[in-house]
């Protein structure tokens, strides 16, 4: 491990709310208020019960962790704890985030298959609400192995990686039953079990990040850019879709037919 490990962990900038939080100092200050009680002015320092927290560049701790998979987890610590002056209250705080990275208290269990044998085993570890789970379905990429104390790799990258193109895949599958892409404007849409010809154009406006859309009242998702949507029969924004409906045509049998959309 490098000597200056605690250095490039910790020195960096403090943040503060608001800088991560939409940008600019309303969202950073009002944000834990009701909207209701809000007042037209107020400080700086307001609503916070944490303005500035430690900005850790964890990166270095978690590529030296990384490179030290197959080693006795002992020893790995053992070399963490030489490069670190644990009575220096900075240094000693890197020690607390090795849990960001290192599972050390998975358990070996049997893995039993559908006929009620035993096929190898199976690690188990504790999720943030005590559940158990396989340590491929956490979010921490090591693990201390409780049989041979070594650090092994949970495998949970590439597990995140196959349920992204299975979810990404199940939404294809899920949108081509009920939409077909003719051209740039032009799509095959089912509503209420109809099919139609419709005529699509962009939703006009920027759309916004779903977490802060999510907390705009009626009135400020009102005042959001909307366009008609001839075939839902409503107006939209571009959070809710990215493009609308400017004019429809039902299909008849021949050309639902001819796209496949009727046996």
């Amino acid at each position: 491990m490098r000597d200056d490990m605690f250095k490039v962990i910790v020195e960096r900038p403090r943040l503060i709310h608001g800088n991560w939080l939409g940008g600019g100092r309303e969202p950073g200050f009002r944000q834990r208020m009701a909207r209701d009680d809000v007042p037209a002015k107020v400080g700086m320092r307001a609503s916070h019960d944490n303005r500035k927290w430690l900005n850790e560049n964890l990166t270095p701790l978690r590529r030296f962790l990384e490179k030290q998979v197959g080693r006795p987890w002992d020893k790995v610590h053992a070399e963490l704890l030489r490069g670190i002056d644990q009575r220096n209250t900075v240094q000693q705080h890197i020690l607390k985030h090795i849990d960001n990275f290192v599972h050390l208290d998975a358990r070996a269990e049997p893995r039993i298959d559908a006929k009620g044998r035993q096929r190898g085993i199976r690690f188990m570890v504790r999720d943030w609400r005590g559940h158990a789970q396989p340590v491929e379905e956490s979010w921490r990429p090591l693990f201390v192995d409780p049989r041979t104390g070594l650090l092994r790799a949970t495998g949970a990258s590439a597990c995140r990686a196959r349920q992204r193109r299975a979810k990404a895949a199940a939404a294809k599958q899920a949108d081509l039953a009920v939409r077909r892409v003719i051209s740039d404007t032009v799509e095959l849409r089912q509503h209420g079990h109809v099919w139609y010809e419709v005529t699509v154009a962009p939703t006009p406006g920027t759309r916004v990040g779903d977490w802060r859309y999510a907390r705009l009242t009626e009135g400020e998702r009102r005042a959001l850019p909307h366009a008609y949507d001839c075939l839902l029969k409503r107006e939209v924004n571009c959070n809710e879709c990215a493009t609308y409906v400017t004019a429809k045509r039902q299909l008849g049998h021949r050309e639902l037919r001819q796209h496949g959309l009727r046996a």
